[in-house]
C-alpha cells in the first residue's frame, strides 16, 4: 500500500541496473533538472528512510563489486557520517540556530535579493529557481551554491544553511548544517570549497559567460571548538508503551521489531506548525503521513494520529501509556521539540543497529570513517 515506497524502489533498481556502472565517472555533472540518470535521485526517500540505507548498498552492492561502486557507497555513507558525526556534537546545531535567530532580526537587502534569485551571479539564480520549484539541486551545483553565497555575496552561512533546508526535499539537519560549515572552512578548519567559473562551466549543462566570482576567497574562522560527547542511547521498558511512527523513520516498523501496547503516527508537520520548511517539502512530508497512517491502521487496527501535545497527552491519560516510544529522531527540529516535551512525557527513542553501530566510527573526518565502510558492508550485507 506504500506507494512512496514502491515508487522509491523501482527508481533504485532502475538506477542500480543503468547507470549505476557509470556514476563515478558522470556524477559530478549537473545536466539540468530534466536529465538527472547520472545521479540516483533517491536522497528525498532516504532521508524520510522510505528505503533505507542498508536497502540502497544491498541492491547496488548485488550488482557490482565493491571497487567498481565504492564512490556510490561512499556517497550514501557520508549522510550516515554526518548524522553521527552531529549527534555528538549537538552544540553546533544549537549554536547555529542561536545565530539564525540573531540574523533573523535583521533582513538585509543583499539577503532578499539572493533568495529571490535577482543577485549579479547568473548560474546563481538559475539554481534559486531551481531548487523553489523542484526542491532539489544537484550536489555539485549545492556547492557552488554554498560557496558564492558565503564568499561572493558575503551572506551569513547560517541563512545560506536555512534557505536549503526550508526547500530541499532531501533536507537533512546534519548534511545540511555541516556541509555548508564545511564549505565555509569551519568543519575541517582551514579547508574551504571556493566556486570557480571554469568549474561551473565545465559541469553544468549551461555555460555562462563572464562570472564575476570571488576565486581567493580565505576559509571562514571562528573560536568555538566542538567537544564530543558519546551518544546515550535510550533502553526501552516492556511498560504499557505507545509506539509512534513518524516520517523520518518511515519504514521503521517493516525493517525493526517493534513491540508496543499501541501503535500511532506522530504528525510533526503540524507541530512545526510550517516555521521550518517549505510548502513542497510539507506536501511531500504530508504525502508520507498519510501513508503511514494506512499502514498502521492496515498492521495494528489503529487510528492514533498525534498532531499536538495536548492531543498527545490525551491518548497517553486515555489508554494510560507509561512509555511512549519513538524511531530514533536526530538532531534537528523534530527532535528539539520532543527534547522540549520530555519533562511532560516519558518517551524514548528506538535506535536503528545499524545506525547505532556506524555513528561510533564518526568522531574525527570523513577519511577516518571511510575506513570502516567494508567492516560496515560485512555486518549488514552479509
Amino acid at each position: 500500500r506504500m506507494e512512496i515506497r514502491k515508487q522509491a524502489l523501482e527508481k533504485l533498481e532502475h538506477f542500480c541496473l543503468n547507470h549505476l556502472a557509470k556514476y563515478s565517472s558522470t556524477r559530478n555533472f549537473d545536466f539540468g533538472p530534466e536529465q538527472r540518470e547520472n545521479t540516483s535521485v533517491l536522497s528525498k526517500y532516504i532521508t524520510h528512510r522510505v528505503v533505507d540505507e542498508i536497502e540502497v548498498l544491498k541492491s547496488s552492492y548485488s550488482k557490482f563489486s565493491y571497487a567498481k561502486i565504492e564512490k556510490f557507497i561512499q556517497e550514501v555513507m557520508w549522510r550516515t557520517y554526518w548524522k553521527g558525526w552531529l549527534e555528538m556534537r549537538p552544540k553546533v546545531w544549537q549554536d547555529y540556530n542561536k545565530d539564525l535567530l540573531e540574523l533573523k532580526k535583521e533582513t538585509k537587502k543583499n539577503y532578499l535579493d539572493a533568495i529571490n534569485a535577482q543577485t549579479n551571479v547568473e548560474p546563481f539564480n538559475d539554481w534559486v529557481l531551481e531548487l523553489k520549484q523542484t526542491g532539489y539541486l544537484h550536489n555539485h551545483a549545492r556547492m557552488w551554491f554554498a560557496s558564492v553565497w558565503i564568499f561572493t555575496l558575503n551572506l551569513p552561512w547560517q541563512l545560506g544553511a536555512d534557505f536549503f533546508l526550508k526547500n530541499l526535499l532531501d533536507g537533512d539537519a546534519a548534511s545540511n548544517t555541516l556541509s555548508w560549515r564545511w564549505v565555509a572552512g569551519l568543519h575541517t578548519q582551514g579547508k574551504h570549497y571556493v566556486a570557480a567559473e571554469w568549474n561551473i562551466n565545465k559541469f553544468s549543462k549551461k555555460k555562462y559567460k563572464n562570472l564575476k566570482l570571488n576565486e581567493t576567497a580565505i576559509a571562514k574562522f571562528e573560536t568555538t571548538t566542538y567537544e564530543t560527547y558519546p551518544i546515550a542511547f535510550d533502553t526501552t521498558t516492556n511498560d504499557q508503551s505507545l509506539f509512534l511512527i513518524h516520517n523520518l523513520d518511515s519504514n521503521f516498523i517493516q525493517q525493526n521489531q517493534t513491540q508496543s501496547n499501541h501503535y500511532g503516527v506522530m504528525d510533526f508537520n503540524s507541530i512545526l506548525q510550517k516555521q521550518a520548511y517549505s510548502e513542497n517539502v510539507i506536501n511531500f512530508k504530508k504525502n508520507i503521513n498519510n501513508e503511514l497512517k494506512n499502514l498502521i491502521k492496515e498492521k495494528f487496527n489503529s487510528e492514533i494520529y498525534i498532531d499536538s501535545l495536548e492531543n498527545l497527552q490525551k491518548v497517553i491519560k486515555e489508554k494510560n501509556i507509561k512509555q511512549v516510544i519513538l524511531p530514533y529522531l536526530n538532531v534537528g527540529y523534530e527532535n528539539d521539540f520532543i527534547q522540549s516535551i520530555k519533562k511532560e512525557v516519558n518517551i524514548t527513542y528506538s535506535v536503528r543497529d545499524y545506525d547505532r553501530y556506524c555513528w561510533q566510527f564518526a568522531t574525527k573526518g570523513f577519511f577516518k570513517f571511510k575506513e570502516q565502510i567494508p567492516k560496515v558492508l560485512a555486518k549488514f550485507l552479509t
